[in-house]
């Protein structure tokens, strides 16, 4: 009985010391990941780059019959 005890205790204090680990140094990639997103909705102009109007143009190339 008193190793299930001490079982269930361990496997409570790993659980516990991850989630504070994953806190102390996954919470910063969440936040900041969270706030660079609100950053990009609140001010949509300033995050993007000029577009370019030479990029992406459409030439229609002709097949030509070699004989």
């Amino acid at each position: 009985m008193f190793s299930l005890i001490r079982t269930v205790a361990t496997i409570a204090l790993v659980w516990f010391v991850f989630r504070w680990l994953d806190r102390m140094f996954g919470g910063a990639r969440k936040r900041n990941a969270r706030s660079s997103k609100t950053s990009a909705r609140s001010n949509p102009g300033k995050s993007r780059s000029p577009k370019d109007d030479d990029l992406g143009d459409y030439v229609d190339f002709e097949e030509v019959d070699e004989k």
